[in-house]
């Protein structure tokens, strides 16, 4: 999957806010069908190469879904609050009085 078609899926993952993980992943290890496939002939210059960058890139998006999942049940269940409020107050201890 070239670069562009892959940030286009992550932002369209973005955009909908997917509350279920498995109809994310789903569409993350989406093949195109043979209508599809066929629509598009793949390049016959194509090289194992290719095929592994593809492959790479669908792990990368099924790792940021699972990611993304995770986060985001954290903070439905509190989690990250309290770890929030500590990043806060060591940033507002690191910077103390520079912007005053």
């Amino acid at each position: 999957m070239p670069d562009p078609q892959l940030a286009h899926l992550l932002s369209d993952l973005v955009s909908l806010r997917l509350t279920d993980p498995a109809a994310a992943l789903a569409l993350v290890s989406a093949r195109p069908t043979s209508s599809t496939a066929a629509a598009h002939p793949p390049n016959t210059t194509s090289t194992d190469a290719n095929d592994a960058n593809e492959d790479t890139d669908i792990a990368r998006a099924k790792e940021l879904v699972a990611l993304h999942y995770a986060v985001k049940e954290a903070h439905r269940r509190g989690e990250l609050a309290a770890g929030l409020a500590e990043a806060r107050a060591s940033v507002e201890r690191a910077v103390g009085g520079i912007g005053s």
